[in-house]
């Protein structure tokens, strides 16, 4: 773990978490903090992919603007794949079909002559809650991150564990029932489903407000994402073994009416030794994927260290 008297020492790093939906920068500092308010912009997903590099080399500019003189030294972005991660490309994401193939770290690192690290965003936001958040203190962590998509990703003593091609915790394409487990678990699954049950078009945070005052078809798709959760859990915890799991995301914010449901259903189907491990909320809110971006440069050092 980073230790107080190296964290103060660091310099500033700007974090840019890159989603399907918005994309938020900010400026971090060595302790994990936000050295100025971040912000947030529309990705337009569906927009050329000229157009949303543009929008977002913006956004960083204007936060690198907000550090005046003290100039950050590295940027870090935590962005939704599948992802090249060692060249920084983006793969053939459904979240941003317009950016296949796109060289995000070239371009980024053209535009603003800084280092520049590139991630899948479960592992950036689950790296910065390891460090910062909700899973400070444990050694192996084992993180799920719910928004538009659904990702996972664990960190072993303060470094992610990436696999042997860069794609360890791409659980959205795991097999679950007639699909894929993000058909079940995501804001894009609630969506679709509750639209599937004869709901209009709406948004996640709407379908958590009918599911609340017990509507039938927003509660039977929030039925639905919780066994899926469920299972995706106790598949990974007996596999790795964590000594804690954490979850977060936007979809977290709807969390009482999912998370009691799915912490008993996926103990009942975990081994009895990992009985005890914890579940835990993540602490970082809106913030985490931009301070687990920035992470990603102190994850850098302390490897160097070793």
């Amino acid at each position: 773990m980073m230790m107080k008297n190296e964290s103060c020492a660091a310099p500033l790093t700007v974090g840019v978490d890159f989603g399907g939906t918005k994309i938020r920068a900010g400026l971090v500092d060595g302790s994990g903090r936000l050295a100025a308010p971040a912000e947030t912009i529309a990705t337009a997903a569906a927009a050329p992919a000229e157009t949303i590099f543009s929008n977002l080399v913006g956004l960083v500019r204007r936060t690198i603007d907000r550090a005046g003189a003290r100039r950050p030294a590295a940027i870090g972005v935590g962005a939704t794949g599948p992802l090249d991660i060692g060249q920084g490309v983006i793969l053939e994401c459904n979240n941003l079909p317009t950016m296949h193939g796109f060289p995000l770290r070239e371009r980024l690192e053209e535009a603003f002559c800084l280092p520049v690290r590139v991630d899948n965003d479960a592992n950036a936001l689950i790296l910065g809650e390891a460090l910062y958040g909700a899973g400070r203190g444990y050694r192996s962590v084992l993180g799920f991150t719910l928004g538009t998509g659904i990702g996972a990703a664990r960190v072993e003593e303060g470094r992610i564990v990436r696999g042997a091609t860069g794609s360890a915790g791409e659980i959205w394409l795991s097999p679950y029932r007639d699909g894929i487990l993000e058909d079940f678990v995501s804001g894009n699954a609630l969506r679709r489903r509750y639209s599937l049950r004869g709901g209009d078009s709406v948004d996640g945070a709407e379908i958590a407000r009918r599911a609340a005052a017990r509507e039938p078809a927003a509660c039977r798709v929030w039925e639905e994402f919780t066994e899926a959760l469920a299972f995706a859990l106790a598949w990974t915890v007996n596999l790795v073994d964590p000594d804690a799991v954490l979850l977060g995301g936007s979809v977290m914010r709807s969390a009482s009416l999912f998370l009691d449901a799915a912490d008993e259903r996926f103990r009942s189907r975990i081994c009895p030794e990992a009985a005890h491990v914890p579940l835990l909320c993540a602490q970082l809110g809106d913030d985490a994927g931009v301070i687990g971006a920035a992470a990603l440069f102190m994850e850098k050092r302390m490897a160097e260290k070793r």
